[in-house]
């Protein structure tokens, strides 16, 4: 679907008035949770479809939108702008706005006889997530729902990039990071196994941000951080970017605990409860797949649950 959006003075992008989107819709007429998803840099929305994030969630009773930016919606008005491709991708007041853009969009549409998604959106249930510069953007919009709205119920950082490296300006997603109070997933990859990217710890060539934007949680915030063991940055979105044979599993894993933390928070579902620090976390521990950081907040009990 093509989404209007309005124009943007936080910067060059603004002026583009489109944003690209997939949207999954589960069979049935129930009032289902909503998930946005914003894909890495370079390239567009086109690469998630790939990789199965959207029927995957959609499969689960999920309302899922999967958008672009307007720098990759609007490939063809960036000549005329005269400025570089990644400027125009990179904005972080835009894009992040965008992202809030999108889901107001969705709520909306549940209102609109007619629409694809007339009456599918519960706007008390709903999660935004990206992967790499889209978990940069989706920080940004998870900081500014808080004030702005709408109240978001879970946030996905899949393998989180910084596009500032981590500076401590306006523009880091880690200067943000301390202002979510959202319940979080953290998700990171195996940054000695990339030849060009790497964690920020090795320098400011650097730009993996995955363990650092776990600690910089506040002590407050509900987490739960983890690395997929021997996993490539681009397993989380397109593993056949540059993959190895161990790819699709990695990917498997990735979804594995972005969805229990999703069915957790938006479908307060029992079953997800054993891999987010229970018996189906610590089986794939065990097996050498994942290792957990420290200091995740321990879950109630599912009779606890509302």
């Amino acid at each position: 679907m093509q989404i209007p959006v309005p124009p943007d003075p936080g910067g060059i992008d603004g002026v583009l008035p489109t944003v690209n989107a997939d949207v999954y819709i589960p069979s049935g007429t129930a009032r289902l949770p909503l998930v946005q998803l914003s894909h890495a840099w370079p390239g567009t929305l086109k690469e998630f479809p790939l990789s199965g994030w959207g029927r995957r969630l959609a499969s689960r009773g999920f309302v899922v939108v999967v958008s672009d930016r307007r720098g990759g919606s609007t490939l063809a008005a960036q000549p005329a702008l005269d400025q570089p491709v990644d400027i125009i991708d990179l904005s972080s007041q835009v894009n992040s706005e965008d992202i809030l853009r999108v889901v107001r969009w969705a709520i909306a549409q549940s209102k609109v006889r007619g629409s694809p998604l007339a009456g599918r959106v519960d706007a008390r249930r709903i999660a935004i997530g990206g992967h790499s510069l889209g978990a940069y953007h989706a920080t940004f919009a998870a900081v500014k729902s808080q004030t702005e709205g709408p109240k978001l119920s879970a946030l996905l950082l899949l393998d989180p990039s910084d596009e500032r490296l981590g500076q401590n300006t306006l523009d880091s997603a880690l200067a943000q990071t301390p202002h979510l109070k959202i319940p979080t997933i953290d998700l990171a990859s195996e940054e000695n196994q990339h030849p060009v990217m790497c964690n920020m710890d090795d320098g400011n060539d650097c730009t993996l941000v995955a363990p650092q934007q776990y600690k910089a949680l506040s002590a407050s915030t509900v987490k739960l951080g983890l690395k997929v063991i021997g996993s490539v940055h681009e397993d989380v979105e397109d593993p056949s970017t540059i993959g190895t044979k161990d790819s699709k599993a990695h990917l498997l894993l990735y979804q594995r605990y972005a969805m229990a933390w999703t069915e957790w928070w938006l479908r307060h579902d029992c079953s997800a409860r054993p891999y987010l620090g229970g018996s189906g976390s610590a089986r794939d521990v065990r097996a050498g797949k994942i290792s957990v950081y420290p200091g995740a907040t321990p879950l109630k009990r599912c009779r606890d649950r509302p």
